[in-house]
């Protein structure tokens, strides 16, 4: 989904040739150059990029300057989006943007102006040769008509920021946050490992070292926009507060999990702030930034650590009869969606949704030992009770589709019965036709045609048991999709 509609006018270039592509703007038209690469032919052919979003020009420098600017101002899409543009073209608004595809590393690609085609920018040394390929030419006189524009001194990212992309309630939905780099380098700076002197060890060095993650430092507002933002939506949708919580927290769940960190055995926690820059994380980074925000949601919560699996979660304050182990805190797993309070099954790094199975969806067997670290109080989420209530309706539906498929099954093998039968007669039948005893062939008949109908009766039944197996089977499997979010 795409952060912002915008308006371009695609009437640009007539101009004079001159060399290869290269052409030299009118001074008449030297205000319709939104997202055009500018080459100052006077002057050493030195690039610049008019921003669609302010109409000023942007120096780009050398090849690694020029990448840096195409992708300060790039427009987070996501596949489905890209594959739609790549496949024919850009809407005519996205002329001469720059757009990162968020599901797959951030590629970057050029949306040219003339034919709102999408070409991919690559590394920078490619980025620059693009731009160099599809440069319009420029006199200096024709230049300094375009107002110049400068990137923050603290490299801030520009309106568009970081876009996210997640599903709550079946819905999608898109959140954009202005994250900067300098606060981020501030975090990258910050101590990420706990140090004490020794005889003055902390009572709980672990619960101490996890401290250090929700500490949020002056000027960051990114969970407040966050809520702020989320405050509309439930607005807008008459949401609880409960509903509300969820929703934010979904944003984080489907924060893509950082298999490339878990693979180079790389540990070291992010601070919230680094999580939402990087757009990635592995279960300690997701449930850090989860327990921060519903602190700041004013929900009590702790971050329930795992140590037999090597995992980490987030916990909020629940009745305890729906708690984990009778703690006082439900169950939310980060790493994947999965609706509060169900326990994953399958935990291996990212957890995986094991949509077929009903039985053990609150069952904590799986996650060995439980420790409750950061535990703040706080309000009490009182959804846990409707999810179970869910759960419990799959599982009864999945149950009642059981004894379906074994009431189908012996159908199946009664009418087969049947039919061997009917087989049998008919052999008879063609017996005393064939050998001209036709007075027992009469005296046949009756119970021939009486089986025949008995057996299409039957066959009736059966296809009408059939339909409404599948008729469940199409129900439950639509309900699994709602309650995991399935596409």
């Amino acid at each position: 989904m795409l952060s912002r509609l915008l308006k371009f006018s695609l009437s640009l270039v007539i101009g004079t040739t001159i060399g290869s592509g290269l052409f030299l703007v009118p001074p008449a038209q030297a205000a319709a150059l939104d997202g055009r690469i500018l080459l100052q032919v006077q002057d050493k052919g030195q690039a610049w990029y008019v921003n669609p979003l302010d109409s000023r020009r942007y120096y780009l420098g050398r090849p690694d300057d020029a990448f840096a600017v195409m992708r300060h101002f790039g427009l987070g899409i996501t596949n489905a989006d890209f594959n739609s543009f790549f496949n024919s073209r850009a809407p005519l608004r996205l002329a001469g943007r720059i757009l990162l595809k968020v599901q797959d590393q951030g590629k970057a690609y050029y949306v040219h102006p003339l034919d709102q085609k999408l070409y991919y920018l690559g590394r920078p040394a490619d980025a620059f040769g693009l731009m160099r390929r599809f440069g319009l030419g420029i006199t200096n006189a024709d230049l300094v008509k375009i107002s110049l524009g400068t990137i923050a001194p603290d490299n801030s990212l520009p309106a568009s920021g970081v876009l996210f992309n997640f599903k709550y309630q079946n819905t999608s939905y898109s959140l954009t946050l202005n994250l900067s780099t300098s606060l981020y380098q501030a975090y990258q700076a910050a101590p990420h490992v706990y140090s004490y002197i020794v005889g003055q060890e902390p009572p709980d060095a672990r619960d101490a070292f996890y401290g250090l993650f929700l500490k949020i430092k002056t000027g960051d507002i990114s969970l407040d926009e966050i809520i702020s933002q989320a405050r509309l939506r439930a607005t807008e949708q008459n949401w609880s507060e409960d509903q509300l919580a969820e929703f934010v927290l979904a944003l984080v769940q489907y924060i893509p999990y950082d298999q490339g960190k878990l693979q180079a055995d790389n540990l070291q926690p992010f601070y919230p702030y680094e999580t939402l820059y990087l757009k990635r994380g592995i279960c300690s980074d997701k449930t850090f930034l989860a327990v921060a925000l519903l602190r700041r949601l004013g929900y009590g919560a702790a971050i329930l650590d795992f140590p037999d699996i090597n995992h980490t979660a987030a916990g909020v304050a629940c009745p305890r009869e729906h708690s984990l182990n009778d703690s006082g805190y439900c169950f939310i797993e980060t790493t994947n969606y999965f609706p509060w309070s169900v326990i994953p099954q399958n935990i291996n790094g990212q957890a995986q949704t094991a949509s077929e199975q009903f039985d053990n969806l609150f069952n904590p067997a799986g996650l060995g030992k439980i420790e409750i670290k950061q535990a703040t109080l706080g309000k009490t989420y009182q959804g846990a009770a409707l999810i179970r209530s869910k759960a419990e309706e799959l599982r009864t539906r999945q149950a009642a589709i059981s004894v379906q498929q074994v009431a189908i099954q012996e159908s199946g093998a009664a009418l087969s019965a049947q039919e061997q039968a009917l087989n049998n007669l008919k052999s008879q039948l063609d017996t005393y036709y064939n050998n001209g005893q036709i007075a027992q062939y009469n005296a046949l008949i009756p119970e021939y045609n009486t089986q025949v109908n008995q057996y299409n009766a039957a066959l009736a039944a059966y296809q009408a048991e059939i339909a409404e197996y599948n008729t469940a089977v199409s129900e439950l499997d639509q309900r699994q999709k709602e309650f995991y979010q399935f596409d």
